[in-house]
């Protein structure tokens, strides 16, 4: 028997070894159409970049091809940051797939090799959307790494429009008139300009320009009773650039969840033979911060597309399910949102205005008033679409089916 596992084992690794060539190839003619390279050419400057840590897949992903030489020194840097990143979640997946299966390592990372073979999952697929419990099948059903990256090398290829949704200050002079609301940049900024910039401003909400999944995000005082000279030298002193933004006021039937946040919509959009199709939808609610994000404590329940009604119950970021808020003790499922009308319309009229990325998950806060524009994410979480229907043993990869070769 033990034989067998042996070879077996081999054979997995051997068709992992071949799976990896073909996708190595793969992403060489993906930088070849984008670039209009020749095949060596690219490959050339794929096995370059490859001495210095950054597969072919980062390079693709990355669009290394169009970085500047600064650029690449930095990505070069990061390198060694994600490889440990990456080390570290595969060590913490393999636990949980050993502690849910009572399988023993050697087995555990066989039958991972093997779903990663047969649905294209990463580590922290197999255990978070819990694959060791699905047929072959099954598995083939699920929203995983795969297909989500296939999604982005599909839909969403151009550098410049990428970096327009990375930095908050250019995607706000973007969509000013989407925003509904007053912003400014801590740099720059002369002390009379600051103030017209607050008038008729209680609070600020401020941002890295560049930071993801709600970090760093602090409130600031700025009303009638606030020291506007301290408030403008905390603001123009802080070591990172900040996009500092007035606090939006939230419908209160959305604030009734979680107070303490602004508890936004999440809505994918993509855009296929010049039609908007709003693939999913997500209410984000926070847990006593500042934020309502997934990735820092809030939870998410999903929402119908076309009616703006949450269908499941809430879930967090570890897969914990949530009948009722955990705060607020408020029912989640069949909660309408507000103003979902204007929601569909401000998605839409936001994704035609960027062309070369076609998949989009944007960010909207509901008012009474109606809706504002928060931000758009060329990289939207796939697990927060999975997460919520994982329970019920139901994949989600139908949802993007239509749209993939």
């Amino acid at each position: 028997m033990r034989g067998f596992d042996e070879l077996k084992s081999a054979y997995l690794r051997m068709k992992s070894q071949k799976v990896k060539e073909k996708e190595d190839l793969r992403y060489i003619e993906y930088v070849c159409d984008e670039t209009g390279w020749p095949f060596e050419k690219a490959k050339d400057a794929m096995d370059t970049a490859k001495k210095d840590g950054i597969s072919y897949k980062y390079y693709a992903k990355r669009k290394m091809w169009a970085k500047t030489e600064k650029e690449m020194e930095k990505a070069k840097r990061n390198i060694s940051h994600v490889t440990e990143r990456n080390r570290k979640e595969k060590e913490h997946a393999i636990e949980e797939i050993i502690a849910a299966t009572g399988w023993t390592r050697s087995k555990a990372l066989e039958m991972f090799r093997a779903a990663k073979l047969n649905c294209g999952c990463c580590y922290k697929d197999y255990y978070k959307f819990k694959l060791y419990d699905r047929t072959p099948e099954e598995q083939r059903e699920y929203l995983t790494l795969k297909i989500s990256e296939e999604m982005l090398f599909k839909y969403n290829k151009d550098p410049e429009a990428l970096n327009l949704l990375l930095y908050k200050g250019r995607f706000a002079k973007e969509f000013t008139d989407l925003f509904h609301r007053k912003w400014f940049i801590n740099r720059n900024l002369s002390f009379e300009k600051f103030l017209k910039s607050i008038e008729g401003v209680e609070d600020l909400i401020c941002k890295p320009t560049s930071a993801t999944q709600g970090k760093g995000i602090i409130k600031v005082h700025c009303g009638k009773d606030a020291d506007k000279k301290a408030v403008y030298q905390q603001l123009i002193g802080m070591d990172k650039r900040m996009i500092c933004e007035e606090r939006i006021i939230q419908h209160p039937d959305i604030a009734a969840f979680n107070t303490s946040s602004v508890n936004t919509v999440r809505v994918l959009t993509i855009m296929k033979d010049d039609q908007c199709h709003h693939v999913y939808a997500g209410f984000r609610m926070g847990r006593g911060g500042i934020v309502d994000n997934f990735h820092a404590g809030g939870v998410i329940a999903s929402v119908d597309p076309k009616t703006g009604v949450t269908c499941t119950d809430a879930v967090d970021v570890d897969g914990n399910h949530y009948a009722v808020h955990p705060g607020s003790q408020l029912p989640v499922l069949g909660f309408q949102i507000p103003h979902w009308d204007q929601v569909l319309s401000l998605t839409e009229q936001a994704a035609r205005r960027i062309k070369g990325v076609g998949m989009i998950g944007w960010d909207v806060a509901i008012t009474e008033k109606g809706v504002c524009l928060i931000e758009g994410n060329s990289q939207s979480s796939y697990q927060i679409i999975q997460l919520p229907y994982v329970d019920a043993g139901i994949g989600m990869k139908k949802l993007f089916t239509p749209f993939l070769d």
